[in-house]
Order: C-alpha cells, then structure tokens, then sequence
C-alpha cells in the first residue's frame, strides 16, 4: 500500500494482473498511468532526443514530477530547475522550492519561494512557505537540545520499510515492499514489489511475512492491535481495471486464539480510500484517514466508534486537526493523539502530536520538531507499550522516514524520550521595562449598508477579525481581536512586526509596526502603544469611485497624479489575491455616444495595464469602458456645470469574485 515515499503512497494501486513490463510507448503515458519509475527514465531518453526548447522543457519538468512522485528529491529539484530555467515557468521554480526544503537546503528554498512569489505578483501567496523554512533552521539548530535520541532499525531495505505496529519489547510488524512480498508482478508507481505486511525478530534481525491470511497479491499494510489483543485493522489496496486506488479496513477478531478470517467494515464504502488504522486504548475507537469529503481530493482523520458489537458511521475528528493538507498516520497513546500531516513544518510529511482538554476538544497541534522530523516524510509514530519506563528514559516508540542517510525509501526508526537531556545556556535578558501594543480593528458604517459610495457615517469596532503575527519574518502568533474589535499583545524590544488582518467578507489589510527606536518613557514600566487598521467590506458587483482618476481631454494614458491611487489599488490586490476585479471609466455627456464608448474603453484598459505593469496577474482585471451610459448626476448635459461633468468623469473598480 506503498511505495518509496508514504507521503503520497498509499494514494494509488495499479491493477495488479498487469505486470511492470506492460508495453508503454512513451514517457507521457508511463505518466499518466501512474508507472512513475517507468515514466523517468524514458522521458529522459526522450528529452536527450528532442530538439525544440519548449518540448525538452516540458519533458524536463515531467521528469521531475515523475521522480517527486516515488521520493527522489534530489534528482526531482535537479530537473525541475533544467525546466525552470529553460523557460518552463514559475510552477517548476516552485516545485523546485519544494524539493530544496524536502532535502533541508531551508535557505535556499526561502529564496525560491520568494522568487516564484515576485513573478507571479503574488507576496502573500508563498509567504507562509518563506516563515516555515525559517522557523525549520531554528528547529534544526535546536536539535541537539531536544529529549528525543534515534537510531535507525538494523533490518531496514533499499526499499521501504514504514508503519511499524509493536507486538512485544523485541518484536514488531510493519509494511514493506521488500523482495520476500507475496505476488508475482511489480507495482509500476516505482518498479518494486507490491507491499505486504512483515514481523521482525529485533534481537536476532529475523523478518518474515506476517500471517498468509492477511497477505494477498494486494497492497497491504498499516497494521493496528487493540491493547487487549483481541482486534486487528489492516488496510488493503484492491486492484481495479480503471487503474485507480481502491484501498480499504479489514477486521479480524480473536476468537478461542484464532483469529478470524479478515473481513471489510461495515462503514467501508466504495470510491473512498481508507487507511491507517489505529485503536484508542480501550479498543472502542477506531482513527484512520480517509478521503470522504467530495470537495478535496486529501485526507483527513475521522474516527469511528463501536457501539453493540457494530462500528459507526466515520465522523472527522474536526478542524483543531485536519486542514486543507493531507493528514494520516495516526496513533492514540491514552489521551494523547499523535499523527502526520502535510501542513506547514520542515519537510514533506512531519509528525503531530495533540491531546484531550478538560473540555473535551482537541488542543492545538504541536510540531514535534527535529530530530523527529526532518525535511523528509516523517510519519507512523508509535509509542511502545512493552517497555516499561525509568529513571532517565520515560517513553520508547517507533516512527518512520524517507528522511536522507537511510537505507532507501522509507525507513523504520528507533526512538527514546529521555528525561534528563542537554539545556540550551539562554542568557537572561532583563529588560527595563514592557512593550505592550493595541491594536484596534475597525471597518466603515455607511448610511446605506448596501452601498459603499453613501455617506460613511462612522467606524465602529470589527470583532473576531483574524489576525497573524510575524516577528523579524518568523511566525510570532496568531489570534483575533476581541468583541470590542481590540487585540493586545506584548512585544519584544528591537523587533520588526507585520500584522496580517483577515476577516470573511472583508479585504485583507497589513500593518508594520517595529520596537526599534520607541519613544521610552523612563518612569514606566510598561510601555503601551496602539495602532488602527481598517478593513473595507467586499460589497460584490458594486462600483466604487477611485479618486483622483482624471485624464486629460481627449486623452486616455494613466497622468502621473492618477498614479499614487493605482498604487494603492495594486498594494490592495496584491494582498488579497483571491480576488478579481473590474475597472469601468465613465465619461460626461459631452461629444458623441460612439466617441465616449472608445475613449472610456481605452481609459480603462489604460488603468488596467498600469495594474499588470504594478505585477497584477491579468487574469484576474477586467477592463469596461461606459462611455456616457451610466451618468453619477443625470443633469441636462448643456446646463451640467463643470463640477457635474468632471463627477461624471470617473474611473471606478468592483469585485467580480
């Protein structure tokens, strides 16, 4: 159930009747049909035959997506800068940003992302990425104080190793795609045999397949035993002729010390892959990953729950856990939960841990940090109930990793949290005194709520507005403001902060603030600041007047005091680029209908252009001109006075999306 990198394996299972020797014309197809390993080397023989530019470029980038997909970073980043600097575009200096954190080149991938964030006009888009690769440094440097000491296991492969289950204090399962797996084809995603599930002798390094019932010429793997020992849910990738995954839960129970014949669960439905099983302590609930939601294509943690001998439909195990990214791997430790997820941290895969509040939600994840994660796929950590704890080593497990300095593939990893471990010598800072910031979050109240050209009639306080903090370019903290629209914090001093405000219906705004060079005011202790933000509410389809949009007669080029408001206008887009606009020009009644269609089209092209030149993608401006058709005073266009047609003259943006 997978391949070389856990990060996407499990994901896919090729029909397994079809052998890895399966007649493929070319590279593209290989692709595309998910023979990955396949699909690499003869693309490079293609791309060594090609002549034009454009087409080796794209070879060149497919290359790397191909060798991306069965974990070879290094040989991906490789190939996705060929493509990139060949021509192909932004979306290979991307993924070769991502393939330079994957193999912890953490500066290097910062000055990627930020590079790709500047070509496509969009700051805001990687910025996350940039905070991460350097909050991955600090982790990295920091490794030689962590409680964690590991060592890769003695019966590790070339190929992976990964998911191990422990079955007693020197004896463990786990999955591998190992020579000895039962079946006769290869699975063409890497050229290597189809995975079963594996016990190893630890003492003496035996390894051999686990129970031939559970064993089949299927992908399986991700074994997980009750603590009473009387259940086991494995997961079995099905083939299927449309070559797509189709991987599922299979129980088997212990009954008068046999276990039973394995069989799918109840809740199991078809077109959904589940994996990754594990059990809460009292066997009663099941955690596992699965792509239920129709919506998304990735994985999340749902849980199931046996009530009268019947498990329950999967319900998620909610949002202080899954995200957007791909999460998996669970495994519940008392009321700890720990898991791996995609979401932020050093690499590809890093492992999460989590716990039961008092109110019975879910704390706030925590990054385990090196050196149990790396920039590589690190995942399956579980804590082993078959040591027993002492003076200096309180908790023993296992995880796995893809991380480089292995074997090869995934490899299976050996881990002590040990309770006495070197402190980092921190200096004591004193300071002389506290820096303590508010910061007040507003939004406009109209007179017409419906319209943002009436009257403002004031600002009043915007509450629950998102609010997430950088300090130097790292993450400080993310919070919101409170019901009085106010959010208070304290600050360090010699410090640059950026405050990125965010609120459903508004445009995002940004704040710098820095405590270099405050004003101090010796005799207090705390020194106390505010700041104000406003944010604008969307109002869809609406035109908004830009002020000081004015052209010369007859003319339609952007003069230079139009330009300060488009300046703005383009700062405003480029920290909300999930939007896409419109710019409409308006001219008075003057001259003839045909003439005022032309000359407001070619004004607002105009502004739009200056936009794209600012770093605008054009995708998301559309430029309409309406010549006279939509008067802001209707006036008997010979008796207009000059104040009237000049209000008419206007230039005006509304969101389309």
């Amino acid at each position: 159930m997978t391949r070389i990198t856990a990060t996407i394996l499990l994901l896919s299972i090729i029909l397994s009747g079809c052998s890895y020797t399966e007649k493929i014309k070319d590279g593209k197809t290989a692709f595309e049909r998910k023979r990955y390993f396949q699909a690499s080397e003869m693309l490079k023989d293609e791309f060594n035959g090609t002549r034009g530019s454009i087409e080796q470029m794209n070879i060149a980038f497919l290359i790397g997506e191909s060798n991306l997909k069965f974990g070879d970073f290094e040989e991906a980043a490789k190939w996705y800068k060929i493509a990139y600097e060949g021509g192909y575009g932004s979306s290979a200096l991307a993924q070769y940003a991502h393939c330079l954190k994957q193999t912890e080149q953490y500066a290097a991938a910062a000055e990627a992302y930020y590079k790709v964030g500047e070509e496509i006009g969009d700051r805001v888009r990687y910025r996350s990425e940039i905070a991460t690769c350097l909050q991955a440094v600090d982790w990295k440097n920091a490794e030689q104080y962590s409680p964690y000491v590991i060592e890769p296991l003695t019966i590790n492969s070339p190929v992976s190793d990964y998911a191990p289950m422990p079955l007693s204090e020197n004896q463990i399962a786990f999955t591998s795609d190992r020579e000895d797996s039962r079946g006769d084809f290869k699975y063409a995603w890497s050229g290597n045999d189809f995975s079963d599930l594996f016990v190893a002798n630890l003492s003496n390094g035996e390894v051999k397949p686990i129970d031939n019932d559970l064993n089949l010429e299927d992908n399986e793997g991700t074994l997980a035993i009750s603590k009473d020992g009387t259940k086991q849910v494995f997961c079995r990738c099905f083939s299927r002729e449309d070559y797509d995954e189709h991987c599922k839960l299979l129980i088997s129970n212990k009954v008068d010390g046999s276990w039973s014949r394995p069989k799918i669960l109840s809740f199991i439905k078809d077109g959904v892959n589940y994996r990754q099983p594990a059990f809460s302590d009292d066997g009663n609930q099941l955690v596992f990953s699965a792509n239920l939601e129709e919506s998304t294509n990735d994985y999340d943690l749902y849980v199931s729950i046996l009530e009268d001998d019947v498990w329950g439909q999967p319900v998620s195990m909610g949002s202080r856990i899954n995200t957007q990214a791909r999460e998996g791997f669970p495994f519940l430790d008392g009321d700890t939960l720990y898991f791996a997820s995609t979401f932020g941290g050093m690499g590809g895969l890093d492992i999460y841990k989590t716990y039961i509040l008092p109110n019975g939600q879910w704390a706030p994840r925590q990054n385990m940090m090196a050196p149990i994660n790396s920039g590589g796929d690190d995942f399956a950590f579980v804590v082993s109930r078959y040591h027993q704890a002492s003076d200096s080593i309180v908790q023993v497990g296992y995880f796995s990793s893809n991380r480089a300095g292995g074997q090869g593939g995934d490899d299976l990893y050996f881990f002590e949290r040990r309770k006495y471990y070197p402190q980092p010598e921190i200096p004591e800072e004193v300071f002389e005194y506290e820096i303590a910031l508010d910061l007040r979050v507003f939004q406009r109240q109209y007179e017409d709520p419906d319209d943002p050209n009436s009257k403002v009639l004031m600002r009043v306080p915007l509450a629950d507005a998102d609010i997430s903090i950088t300090e130097d370019g790292k993450p400080f903290e993310t919070t919101a403001s409170n019901q009085y629209g106010i959010m208070s914090i304290k600050l360090n001093p010699a410090k640059d902060y950026d405050f990125f405000v965010s609120h459903e219906g508004f445009f995002n705004n940004e704040l710098a603030f820095s405590t270099k060079d405050l004003p101090i005011d010796s005799t207090v202790r705390v020194q106390k600041f505010e700041e104000r933000i406003l944010l604008n509410k969307i109002f869809f389809d609406k035109e908004i007047a830009l002020e000081n949009i004015y052209y010369d007669l007859d003319e339609s080029y952007i003069r230079e005091d139009a330009k300060p408001t488009l300046d703005e206008l383009s700062e405003l887009l480029q920290i909300n680029p999930q939007l896409k606009i419109q710019l409409s020009s308006h001219t008075d009644c003057q001259a003839t209908d045909e003439y005022n269609d032309r000359l407001s089209q070619a004004r607002a092209e105009s502004a739009v252009a200056y936009l794209i030149e600012r770093g605008i993608p054009q995708d998301r401006l559309v430029a309409k001109g309406y010549g006279e058709s939509l008067l802001a005073i209707n006036c008997e266009c010979e008796e207009c006075t000059e104040e009237e047609h000049q209000a008419n003259r206007r230039t005006t943006f509304k969101v389309l999306e």
